[in-house]
């Protein structure tokens, strides 16, 4: 063996027990990442928890039914769902879900900084350690009445995959280089006109809030709650304003939504049927039926596909093939599609039984309807671009 040949050995070698001794202490950082991710959103809720418990008729409650009530929380709003005396409520509050993903994230990509690893390389052990904390937080919920469903337990990990898409999509070059050029620059577009059609909607459930404010308020005095009470109210209802918006896109876009069993909100009428004492439910309008020039609504997502595939194009020389515009742009519509159909799981689901036994949309019905409306006008976009292209050519 040469001199030379000798060095590189033993700097493989030398790189080699590096490398092992960084992996050996990996499992633990990434376990205690992973649970941080989750406890910091939990203990959050169970504080949200004693304040609203606090302000509560007969409010002395002990340290265990106040943390079993906060867990309850953290299990619905990261995409659980609790049975309550044979009663399951599904529907999650998005602003939760979307604050606990926002953290996970983040600790996730500071995990991946601090080790100097990719992040697909510390994410097992940060999935293990956020999935362990999670099933502490589902043991604790068996103090109180609520208990996580069976059926519901997948949905917890979706707050941990989806923080794990993101920093993967934006932070790992390598995985970023494998993608198609296409498929990366469909993110920017895609963010955009899905932030178009939120935009939309909460423009839309920001009107019928104040159309319906006495009818709100009525509801909000009927209740009684006063004082801390009210103030907890109003605070557990503001988390569900997010998902108020996602029935807002799903009327916007065709199907609408339902409350009470056999009640339908569309463009085409209401008849939303007796609605239960929940004050932020008098946006939803009463019994009537709309003209037809209301379904011109329809053509928001239309429009809002169009100029999506005007985003697309900028992120492509005018001498790229239409081709690529097209893949692009079918790839950025399928992720508003999964973003839609995440939030129309998220906002719609049981409340109750009989009456309330599905509330909000149909996430399905919701995600194929925006889809294809946001199809149909980058369709349109691209086959005028081509018109134009070949007139010029």
């Amino acid at each position: 063996m040469s001199l030379l040949d000798r060095v590189r050995t033993t700097v493989d070698a030398t790189r080699g027990t590096v490398d092992a001794l960084r992996d050996r202490g990996q499992p633990r950082e990434s376990w205690t990442a992973g649970a941080i991710a989750a406890a910091v959103p939990w203990l959050a809720v169970v504080a949200l928890a004693g304040f609203v418990r606090a302000g509560a008729p007969g409010g002395n409650s002990s340290g265990w039914q106040v943390l079993a009530l906060g867990s309850a929380g953290w299990v619905l709003g990261t995409g659980g769902s609790l049975g309550i005396d044979g009663i399951v409520v599904g529907i999650s509050p998005i602003l939760v879900w979307v604050a606990a993903v926002w953290f996970a994230a983040y600790r996730l990509r500071r995990l991946a900084d601090d080790s100097e690893e990719a992040a697909r390389h510390v994410l097992p052990g940060f999935l293990g350690g956020y999935a362990a904390l999670a099933a502490l937080a589902c043991l604790v919920t068996l103090a109180g009445p609520a208990r996580p469903t069976l059926t519901g337990l997948p949905g917890l990990l979706s707050v941990p995959l989806v923080a794990a898409g993101i920093v993967l999509w934006r932070g790992d070059e390598d995985l970023a280089d494998r993608m198609p050029p296409w498929v990366r620059r469909a993110a920017g577009p895609a963010v955009r006109a899905g932030g178009a059609l939120a935009a939309v909607a909460t423009a839309l459930l920001l009107v019928m809030t104040v159309v319906r404010w006495p009818t709100i308020s009525s509801l909000h005095a009927a209740v009684g709650a006063d004082g801390v009470q009210s103030i907890g109210l109003i605070l557990v209802q503001t988390l569900f304003a997010p998902d108020l918006a996602v029935w807002a896109l799903s009327f916007l876009a065709g199907p609408g939504f339902q409350i009470a069993a056999g009640g339908t909100v569309s463009v085409s009428g209401s008849a939303p049927g007796l609605l239960p004492m929940i004050p932020v439910l008098g946006v939803v309008p009463g019994t009537a039926q709309y003209p037809g020039w209301l379904t011109l609504a329809l053509l928001v997502p239309v429009a809002i596909g169009g100029y999506l595939t005007w985003e697309v194009g900028r992120r492509w020389s005018r001498l790229a093939r239409w081709q690529d515009t097209a893949r692009t742009t079918a790839a950025a519509i399928g992720m508003i599609g999964l973003a839609v159909l995440t939030a129309g799981l998220l906002a719609g689901g049981p409340v109750g039984s009989t009456r309330l036994i599905r509330v909000g949309p149909d996430p399905w019905a919701l995600t194929f309807a925006v889809v294809g409306e946001l199809t149909l006008g980058a369709a349109l976009v691209l086959v005028v671009t081509l018109v134009q292209r070949r007139r010029r050519g």
